[in-house]
């Protein structure tokens, strides 16, 4: 299992991870703090569609006024961390269950528009990592990361 740490010190690492049971969200906001990182939590326990999705992202990734409230908008906010000055940024994407198993489509499309941020980032030398909390019955195939 890869470390948290070793990952955000290799920019190719920059990805989506299921983050392992027993690691609350304090410890990786200290974590990332600590580090230099932005932090970020999206809170997923009332996602169950992409408009659910996209409203709590805007509010929790802290997107502008203008966010579109589509996809093509939410890739361009998170390539765009204007005002968030950091080595890299770190998202918790905790209780994201619901949606995994109320929009299975629209989870994975928001994986991919995540996975493409994190390589945009790599791109620019910054480390963009998404951390997977919680439970579902519809798992994603991703590698687990641990602090």
């Amino acid at each position: 299992m890869k470390k948290l740490s070793d990952v955000l010190e290799d920019v190719k690492d920059s990805g989506v991870y299921l983050l392992a049971e027993g690691i609350s969200e304090k410890d990786v906001e200290k974590f990332a703090h600590e580090n230099g990182f932005a932090f970020f939590r999206l809170r997923g326990a009332e996602i169950r569609t992409k408009a659910d999705f996209l409203r709590r992202a805007a509010v929790d990734l802290s997107f502008p006024d203008y966010f579109g409230n589509n996809w093509d908008a939410l890739e361009d906010c998170l390539t765009d961390m204007t005002g968030q000055e950091a080595y890299g940024y770190v998202v918790l994407f905790d209780d994201f269950g619901p949606f995994a198993e109320h929009s299975p489509g629209e989870f994975h499309t928001a994986l991919e528009i995540f996975k493409d941020s994190a390589v945009f980032w790599a791109d620019k030398q910054k480390a963009f990592v998404v951390l997977l909390r919680g439970a579902s019955r519809e798992k994603p195939e991703l590698p687990v990361i641990g602090l």
